[in-house]
């Protein structure tokens, strides 16, 4: 196995098939990995609950929409797609992906269904609103 891309593997342990899938993947990834200096990291958690449309409808209808119609940069004003996009480039973690043609490029992290926990969703829209608030002068209210 050529070690030259990064892995990246997920597994969500719902029955016996996706454990054997699990132990069949490190079993063919370790060993090589080993031998090379460069291990194979295993972190296991559980899984958390998917953000709920509760908090989307919030962040985009009140905290982005209210930053749109009250920040000002350079004086100009931006729209919420623009404020959403500078926002989670800011406060969601990046990750890698490798292309196909082998270049690696860091995406930022969705607020998309099955992208991002009830949690790290309400740390989100939490960091923002602070930021928006201290440093643009948005008042929520």
């Amino acid at each position: 196995m050529s070690t030259s891309v990064s892995i990246h593997q997920e597994f969500v342990l719902w029955d016996g098939g996706v454990w054997s899938k699990l132990v069949e993947f490190v079993k063919a990834t370790a060993p090589d990995l080993a031998d090379k200096g460069t291990p194979l990291r295993v972190i296991v958690t559980e899984e958390e609950a998917d953000r709920l449309d509760v908090q989307i409808r919030y962040y985009f209808g009140v905290t982005v929409k209210t930053i749109a119609e009250q920040a000002w940069i350079n004086g100009r004003q931006f729209d919420k797609d623009a404020w959403h996009e500078e926002l989670a480039k800011m406060f969601l973690p990046t990750r890698e992906i490798v292309t196909p043609s082998g270049e690696i490029v860091l995406k930022r992290s969705s607020v998309a269904r099955g992208h991002i926990s009830v949690k790290r969703m309400a740390k989100f829209t939490q960091e923002v609103e602070a930021y928006a608030t201290s440093e643009l002068g948005v008042v929520f209210e």
